[in-house]
């Protein structure tokens, strides 16, 4: 499933509840479908948020994230693949989350420390790549059995035609 933003970025966009976007609307169907069924089912649910700069992968909900600080400065998230040829984040947070509204305030943190930049198109342009991850576990009571399940939802950098934007580098 792919997100594109057009522009403004998400966290621009989302000022009123209806013009919410695909990720916002995803974590409410969710949210809606695990009080439907929680009188025979448990569910957990976890979210991580990866940005992908310059080819460099970023944790946009790493506590060590502030307003101040610069992506050099921050670890770096390393794709590792183990023996039986599965791949795995190294340094990218998964964060539990139970409520809807604890989801979208992680998603709504780490738009907050995206890469942005200005163009003469779109005075806050995304300049990265972002996947949001929704990963989620039900139990159904009296069972031993776990269902896994995870959604990947990107939002792709902005697409500006780079001759009339003027930018330039990062």
């Amino acid at each position: 499933l792919i997100y594109c933003t057009p522009s403004p970025p998400l966290f621009f966009s989302i000022e009123r509840y209806a013009d919410r976007g695909i990720i916002p609307r995803s974590i409410s169907l969710l949210y809606s479908e695990f009080n439907k069924r929680k009188s025979d089912t448990v569910y957990a649910c976890y979210v991580s948020y990866l940005e992908l700069y310059n080819e460099k992968g970023f944790d946009l909900l790493a506590e060590e994230h502030t307003a101040s600080s610069r992506l050099e400065d921050m670890q770096r998230v390393a794709m590792m693949e183990d023996e039986d040829g599965n791949f795995h984040f190294k340094n990218l947070s998964v964060h539990q989350v139970s409520t809807e509204e604890e989801a979208l305030n992680l998603l709504f943190l780490g738009d907050t420390n995206r890469a942005i930049g200005e163009t003469d198109m779109n005075d806050s342009s995304s300049r990265s790549h972002c996947i949001f991850t929704i990963m989620v576990e039900g139990r159904r009571t009296g069972s031993d059995s776990v269902t896994r399940s995870k959604l990947n939802l990107v939002d792709l950098a902005g697409s500006e035609r780079v001759h009339r934007t003027s930018s330039s580098g990062q």
